[in-house]
This record gives structure tokens, sequence and C-alpha cells, in this order.
């Protein structure tokens, strides 16, 4: 009978052990599961092991003989209390706390292509590469006395940074959806990334706040920002993306899987990894593959301008003081025949009559089955 309560238990380790895993791909497990089990798993499994350790020596004690037929047992309790460590999206993909910015980005090792997400807040302008970024999930960094949180969720390619001054650091949580939770370190609290909304927690109800940014290549931050501030890399910073089982994100990404999220839920208007420019505020989607075909798309109706250079999109208000304007592209800037108007292609003023910078708008660029799922009653924009 002892050997029975030995094994129930150490099996039973080994399921909280890997239950981020196995709780976060499957559907029909309740958020509440997760958020608690962030919580429990340590202790329990903690108390598990020391109780079966003890309780081997408990009986070496009483009959001056180790029960052999525990030592199974106790190797599965102990290898349980290893992945309930591992087997977590907090230790797969460890947030960065703010990084050391580059003295010399020059002499990183970036090349012309890479994609950097731009933030430019409370005055202060700041690049990081998103090979880096999908390493980490979360970068955490200082813009003065604000604190924002660029968090990049690698399964469905939603990249958004927070303010979150308020309320302090992310870090990784969790995973539903097929898309990343994200929590605070001083509460806890869970959220969704994709909705900015927050799901359990001490601050429940609660929104996070999002705050424009720009995707631009390396080649175009030399061109447009002097001496740009870069998060200092290294060559081992861009090494290829895994999942902690080795070959699985290739093959996710060769295929029409979305882990967390059964086909009979997605939307399959498009294939899965369609990628689609989404606004955020207007609710509006756009087929990404379009606008860069087109380069620049106008919509009078909600007042903005999509800007399709090399692989990337950004989007400003297409107006100044209540004046529109007709802007195209020009040798790589953007100009305003009606005012004699030049920007370069982060929408700052370059020269001409209009003494201002375009105002940018919030936009992801993402898969369209994460999109959808999360903006379900946004509009689909045809070119």
């Amino acid at each position: 009978m002892e050997s029975v309560v030995f094994y129930i238990l150490a099996f039973s380790a080994l399921l909280i052990g890997t239950a981020a895993i196995y709780m976060a791909l499957i559907e029909g497990f309740p958020l509440k599961w997760l958020y608690y089990h962030y919580f429990i798993r340590k202790p329990v499994n903690w108390t598990i092991f020391i109780v079966l350790l003890g309780w081997s020596f408990y009986i070496y004690y009483d009959t001056n003989e180790f029960p052999s037929w525990a030592i199974a047992a106790l190797i599965i309790s102990g290898f349980a209390l290893i992945l309930t460590y591992k087997m977590h999206q907090e230790k797969a993909f460890p947030a960065v706390f703010f990084p050391e910015i580059s003295d010399e980005p020059e002499k990183l090792p970036l090349n012309d292509e890479m994609e950097m997400a731009v933030i430019e807040y409370e005055g202060v302008t700041k690049s990081y590469p998103l090979d880096y970024v999908i390493h980490h999930h979360i970068v955490n960094d200082k813009f003065k006395h604000k604190t924002v949180a660029l968090t990049y969720c690698a399964m469905c390619r939603s990249i958004i940074p927070f303010d979150v001054t308020e309320i302090g650091p992310l870090f990784v949580g969790s995973f539903k959806n097929a898309n990343m939770i994200v929590a605070d370190k001083r509460t806890k609290t869970f959220f969704q990334q994709a909705t900015f909304k927050s799901l359990i927690g001490k601050l429940h109800p609660y929104e996070l706040t999002m705050i424009p940014f720009q995707i631009l290549s390396w080649a175009e931050v030399k061109k447009v920002i002097d001496d740009p501030s870069v998060v200092k890399v290294s060559e081992k910073d861009f090494e290829d993306f895994e999942l902690p089982i080795p070959g699985m994100w290739k093959k996710i990404m060769a295929s029409e899987s979305t882990p967390g999220l059964s086909s009979k839920n997605r939307d399959k208007t498009f294939p899965a990894r369609t990628h689609v420019i989404g606004l955020i505020d207007q609710q509006l989607v756009y087929l990404k593959k379009e606008v860069l075909a087109k380069r620049i798309v106008e919509n009078e109706e909600y007042g903005f301008i999509l800007i399709g250079a090399g692989k990337t999109v950004n989007a400003f208000k297409n107006t100044w003081n209540a004046q529109k304007l007709d802007i195209e592209i020009d040798e790589g800037e953007l100009f305003d025949a009606k005012s004699n108007t030049r920007w370069n292609i982060r929408g700052k003023h370059l020269s001409g009559e209009i003494k201002s910078d375009l105002i940018p708008i919030a936009i992801s660029d993402e898969y369209w089955f994460s999109w959808i799922k999360f903006h379900h009653k946004s509009k689909l924009i045809r070119l």
C-alpha cells in the first residue's frame, strides 16, 4: 500500500510540474487553473518531494533497510521538481529588465534588413531588434521617468509596447488562445497581451495602455536617426528562435497549426499566418501584402494613411490643423505637394511650410488568426 501512495504522489508531482505547458495548449482548461498553478506549483512539488524523501528515511530507520521500491518514485518526484522550474513560460522566455544601451551601435552584429522596434516616448528614442526581443518576449526599459514594456508574442507575432509606469515591469505569465499572457512583477495580475485587458489577479479589472511605435529596418533606422540608441546585443542574441522542444517551432511555422487555439475555433478566411495590419483604435484590418504593393494607402473616413516601406508598414494621421494632407512617397521621403512639406519615413519634419511632425497611429503587424480572434468585430478592407 505504501508503494502505491508513493507512486501516486510522484506522478501527481509530474503532472503539476508540466501543467504550465499542457494547460496552456489545451483550450478546455480554465484560465483560473493556469493562474493558481503559477502560485502553487513550487510549494506543492517541494512538499511532495520532501514528504517522499522523509517517508523513505523513516522506513529505513524503522526497518533498517532502505525501500528500493521507493527509488524510482523519488527520481520521478525530483525530476518533476526540476520541470516545475524549467517548464514554465516565465523560464522559457525570460523577460529583460532595463537592458544596457550600446555606446557603439555601429559595431553591433546587425544587418541592414533586420527589423527594429523603434519607440519614441518622453522625448527618448530607442531601438530593439525583433530577432532579439523574440527570445525574451518582453523587454522592460526606462524612458526618463516612464517604464515601458515592449511585448512580442512569437506565436501570433503581435508586437505591443505598454506604458507600465503605474504597475511596474512585466514578465511572461502564461499562454492562452495562442496568445501570450503577461503579468506584472508586483501583483502577478494576468493580462491578455492582444486585448490589453486584465484576466485575473489583484489589479483586475485593469487595462494596459499601448503607446505608438514603429517597425523599421536597421538600414532605415540609421538613415533617419542620428546616433541611434540601440539595446546592446551580441551574436548569441540572434540564434534561431526555438521552443523548449528542438525543431518544434519550425514545424509549427510551416503548418496551419495554432497551438492553444483549436482549428474549429479559428477563423479560416485566410491562412492562419497571413500577415495583416490591424488598427486597434479603429478596429480595421488590411492584408499587409496589399498595403506593401500600393506603398501608400489613405483612409479618408478615419483620417489616416498607411505607409509601406520595404517590408514594414507604419501609419499616421493625414491631417494637420484640420487641413487634409495629400501625402505621397518621393525618393524615400513623405511629401505633401499642397504645403511643399517633407518628412522622413518616421514622419519627422524635414522641410516645408508645415513645421510639425506627422502624428503616428498605433497599428499591429501580426497574423490573421490572432487578430481576428481578439478583434472579431473589426472590418476587413481589401485594396
